[in-house]
């Protein structure tokens, strides 16, 4: 029996505490990843287009791409984008039904919307990737915390689906929201082709973005763009599926630190919190999914890309403990000052076809000493998800 109290982890059979791995920082981390940050949706700034605003669909939309511009579009009145967002501020959404029509070519494009935005880096968003047809994961679910988009914590059948472009023609897209459900329909069939079971954020009335990224080089076309009350037709499909599976003896919350620089951490072999004096500290719970979306509590802005986690575990007596844990992008363990796990789990870090989802996959063991043992975990982030959780067994 383990119990966790405050990040403080006491296990019963041999009162023990639990590290983190860790994962490490290799310069290979940023091989290619950071020339492609766009490409896989990450909320970063755009070039800007030379107007602030334009004027679609009945709505001003504040500009946050390379370009935005109204024209004729296979026989319709259109809106270019390319490479960014535009936001519509004065739409205040909640529940509702979102409408809108997207051409578009062959090509590597993220193309998609937002809703209930508080402001342009926290919001629901959905996308669909325009170079993959007919695959798993052609369409997209996944909160946006902070500028954070968490793709790889969001893979299940209640974040992705597989859909048919038109890439001669209109693709019509219908999001129905209502409370934390949604069903996303796509061109001409009556069943959604995703049904998420349950949103990731709070409930808050907010804007609505259209967003286009990339290395495509052609731009995304959007016509017939609408939003409306929920109507009686506008029925959230029942899902019947099991809760998530979770570790047996995770742990249900840890401490968080502020951010920092990767590279107050990169060679260190020995490591103590108190070398981090000047850190403040937050507890954060883990989701229904068993990790901790760090984007959440911290915004990683220019080199603050790391956090500190931390637990203190009791043990009756020396014993060898396993610890069960996921990750992105890349973690050091340390268990009393002394690193022993590093690891790196980005997109493509592994293989040209890793995608870096977070998983409980990888173990760790823990030489505890009788008495407290402290454990740290240094977890860096590039994009796709900022993501830590554990389970000791």
């Amino acid at each position: 029996m383990h119990q966790i109290h405050n990040a403080q982890i006491t296990l019963n059979r041999s009162k023990r505490h639990h590290t983190l791995p860790f994962l490490s920082r290799t310069r290979l981390v940023f091989f290619s990843v950071l020339t492609t940050l766009t490409a896989l949706g990450s909320v970063s700034a755009f070039a800007q287009s030379d107007q602030s605003t334009v004027e679609f669909a009945g709505y001003d939309w504040t500009i946050n791409a390379r370009e935005a511009v109204v024209e004729t579009h296979l026989g319709r009145e259109a809106l270019r984008l390319t490479a960014g967002r535009v936001i519509a501020d004065d739409i205040a959404f909640l529940n509702g039904v979102i409408e809108f029509d997207a051409a578009f070519q062959e090509q590597q494009s993220f193309i998609g919307a937002g809703w209930r935005l508080t402001d342009a880096q926290n919001f629901e968003e959905m996308y669909f990737r325009a170079h993959l047809n007919n695959e798993p994961d052609t369409l997209q679910y996944t909160p946006v915390y902070n500028g954070l988009s968490a793709w790889q914590m969001f893979y299940d059948e209640f974040s992705i689906a597989p859909l048919t472009h038109n890439y001669e023609t209109w693709n019509q897209v219908k999001i129905v929201v209502d409370g934390d459900s949604v069903d996303i329909y796509y061109n001409e069939n009556t069943e959604p082709a995703l049904h998420i079971r349950e949103l990731d954020r709070d409930q808050v009335t907010g804007a609505i973005n259209l967003r286009v990224s990339g290395r495509g080089t052609g731009p995304v076309y959007f016509s017939n763009f609408s939003v409306s009350p929920l109507g009686n037709e506008d029925r959230i499909t029942a899902a019947n599926a099991p809760d998530i599976e979770l570790p047996e003896g995770l742990i249900q919350e840890w401490e968080v630190s502020t951010p920092f620089p990767e590279s107050m951490v990169a060679d260190a072999k020995h490591l103590s919190q108190q070398a981090f004096d000047s850190l403040q500290w937050q507890t954060h719970a883990v989701s229904d999914k068993g990790f901790a979306n760090l984007a959440q509590l911290r915004l990683a802005e220019g080199d603050n890309d790391t956090v500190l986690i931390r637990a203190t575990i009791d043990s009756e007596s020396e014993d060898l403990a396993e610890m069960l844990f996921g990750y992105s992008d890349r973690v050091r363990i340390y268990l009393n000052g002394k690193r022993i796990y590093t690891g790196i789990g980005g997109w493509r870090i592994r293989n040209y076809s890793y995608m870096g989802l977070v998983s409980f996959h990888d173990t760790v063991g823990l030489d505890l000493e009788a008495g407290e043992n402290e454990i740290l975990i240094a977890v860096s982030e590039t994009f796709g998800g900022w993501a830590w959780g554990a389970a000791i067994k």
